[in-house]
């Protein structure tokens, strides 16, 4: 039988594996990226719309002005439990056309071409009250309509012969 003294030492082996392994960082990677070797056949000038998306695929963003560009975007986030994520990466693929949806650049951003912009802060500001949990379950308790409960056949027989 294992001494005391051996259980002790494998449970604060164990307690500090679980510890450090909750204290290294979660990576995560977001969007897609089409392969180097499939960027390099889209040629400006010659290539469209068509086969672009046959080519890379559809993206996940599109211009604003009826699609005069289309994004391609990947982000690379370092995620520690109890903290916020941090962007250590982001590329953005930017496939530009002109009117007649044929391809007139290609450009390549990352990070260090400016300011991280949150492109999905998924928090939607709504109007009205905002209500605790109290007054959500009890809220509607007083507030019903009376005609709800009364019967359908209000002026009829019910009994047989009465």
């Amino acid at each position: 039988m294992p001494s005391s003294a051996t259980r002790a030492l494998a449970a604060a082996l164990i307690v500090s594996g679980l510890s450090l392994a909750a204290c290294s960082p979660t990576l995560h990677v977001h969007g897609y990226m089409p392969p180097e070797a499939d960027v390099a056949r889209i040629r400006p000038g010659v290539s469209t719309m068509a086969t672009v998306q046959e080519t890379l695929g559809l993206p996940a963003g599109a211009g604003v002005m009826r699609d005069s560009a289309w994004y391609y975007v990947e982000s690379t986030f370092e995620n520690y439990t109890y903290h916020a994520p941090k962007v250590l990466d982001r590329k953005v693929l930017a496939v530009t056309y002109n009117q007649e949806g044929v391809v007139t650049g290609l450009a390549r951003y990352g990070v260090k071409d400016g300011r991280i912009v949150d492109l999905a802060n998924e928090t939607t500001e709504t109007g009205g009250q905002q209500l605790g949990v109290l007054q959500q379950l009890f809220g509607n308790i007083l507030n019903m309509d009376g005609s709800q409960f009364q019967q359908q056949g209000v002026g009829t027989q019910t009994g047989a012969g009465l």
